[in-house]
């Protein structure tokens, strides 16, 4: 049985081949996603970092020294989980507070040396994967794929209703 579509083509066979198209692809987008997830977590779990506390990392990274109630917006996560993780990554040496210069009851956090260092090998981690998985595909065949992955992360995010920040977006996107 053909499907039918919304869509119009010169051809009813073209329009439900772009349909199958469609749905192949999301499906193997959806079975791709896990293995990656497995492969970033084992990632960090021999870096001995939780993704939690990476991501709160790339975010000083890309955004500089923030307040603690800033990492929360970008995060979406609490104030109390937020110590927790800059806790964790002041005992690694990752990062570190300072005091806000004219208000008290703020703190800064910055990244540290040695966590700049942990994000440029993750990065460089990154590029070497990207290049064996992906090396050999031509550049029209990378933006293409590339345009598609973030139309439907644009569109999740849109079905979602995404309040979150452009820096927690950024950090989501990795």
């Amino acid at each position: 049985m053909r499907r039918k579509s919304g869509g119009t083509s010169a051809s009813g066979g073209r329009t439900v081949r772009v349909e199958q198209l469609r749905t192949d692809l999301l499906s193997k987008l959806v079975a791709l996603a896990p293995l990656l997830d497995q492969l970033r977590s084992e990632g960090l779990r021999r870096r001995r970092l939780t993704l939690p506390r990476a991501r709160l990392l790339y975010v000083l990274d890309e955004g500089g020294p923030l307040l603690m109630s800033e990492l929360g917006r970008a995060l979406d996560i609490t104030p109390r989980a937020v110590t927790g993780l800059v806790d964790g990554l002041e005992a690694d040496g990752f990062a570190r507070r300072a005091e806000h210069p004219s208000d008290r009851r703020a703190t800064f956090v910055e990244i540290t040396p040695a966590g700049r260092r942990f994000c440029r090998e993750m990065r460089d981690g990154l590029d070497r994967f990207a290049r064996d998985l992906l090396g050999d595909a031509p550049a029209s065949e990378l933006e293409a794929a590339l345009s598609v992955v973030e139309k439907v992360r644009s569109r999740l995010d849109a079905r979602r209703g995404s309040t979150a920040t452009p820096a927690a977006r950024a950090v989501a996107r990795r």
